[in-house]
């Protein structure tokens, strides 16, 4: 359904039941409508679960009926703050594994995914859905991260709350929502620090290399501070010497080079 005006929607009992008395029910309470076939007319967002009976109330079958408001605004999730997605999408390396997740506005207390896929040169990917229906982990066993990606990953998600429906997509490649796991610092001496690449990370790192980003902040802020007395530099060297001799915090974060698609979040040690 495309606008929120009003529809006829046939609906049929079943073939088995041809002949018998049919009663029919809207969210359980009966309607004037009977008989095996009917027409029932939907008015906006209003659709339902309709149940058919005999006329001892002996449950037969059902037909749920959801409403899709194309030209609506979404309603059911919200944007991702870093992305400005509905979905969002990362991959902690090239093994082919990706993980999306979304949130679900406050007010939508019943609601469910209806349908998802995951669909790369027509091959279906084998996704999972978590059991807080707000994250799906996929992996492309096909994927090889030696070559470059010939085709996108086409992702479609089907939600619902009651009876409303909404469809979000997103389109990418692995390559553009890589997101390397944090860095692990090591200290070494009072002002030189040491790090190595997350475990999670794609080797040889040769063939997968990071690049970091070196923030010093002032030790009172957190590591997204851009004010005055910020230290911050970038390297493909895995330790660096401070010059501060005031309190600071040492933060670094890492990204793919060759992609420049997404940091990591930071890490931070305290000086």
């Amino acid at each position: 359904m495309q606008e929120l005006s009003s529809f006829t929607v046939p609906l049929h009992c079943g073939e088995q039941y041809e002949g018998e008395q049919i009663h029919w029910e809207k969210n359980g309470k009966s309607i004037l409508e009977t008989g095996n076939r009917i027409n029932v007319t939907i008015n906006g967002l209003l659709g339902g679960n309709f149940t058919c009976h005999r006329p001892n109330r002996d449950f037969l079958n059902y037909t749920i009926l959801l409403v899709h408001p194309v030209k609506f605004h979404k309603a059911l999730l919200l944007k991702q703050s870093s992305s400005k997605e509905f979905v969002s999408c990362s991959a902690r390396n090239y093994n082919g594994q990706f993980h999306c997740s979304w949130k679900w506005h406050h007010e939508r207390t019943h609601k469910a995914v209806v349908y998802f896929a995951a669909i790369r040169n027509s091959s279906d990917l084998n996704c999972t859905l978590d059991s807080n229906i707000s994250e799906l982990t996929c992996i492309d066993k096909d994927y090889c991260p030696y070559s470059e990606e010939p085709l996108s990953i086409n992702l479609t998600l089907l939600v619902r709350n009651m009876f409303r429906l909404e469809e979000h997509h997103r389109t990418f490649f692995i390559r553009d929502i890589v997101k390397p796991d944090k860095v692990g610092i090591t200290k070494i001496q009072d002002n030189e620090f040491e790090w190595r690449p997350p475990q999670t990370w794609s080797f040889p790192c040769s063939f997968f290399p990071l690049s970091y980003e070196i923030k010093v902040v002032p030790r009172s802020h957190d590591c997204d501070y851009t004010g005055n007395r910020v230290e911050q530099n970038e390297t493909n060297k895995t330790h660096y010497k401070v010059n501060s001799k005031k309190p600071y915090t040492f933060c670094i974060r890492a990204q793919d080079p060759l992609t420049k698609a997404v940091w990591s979040d930071w890490s931070h040690h305290h000086q």
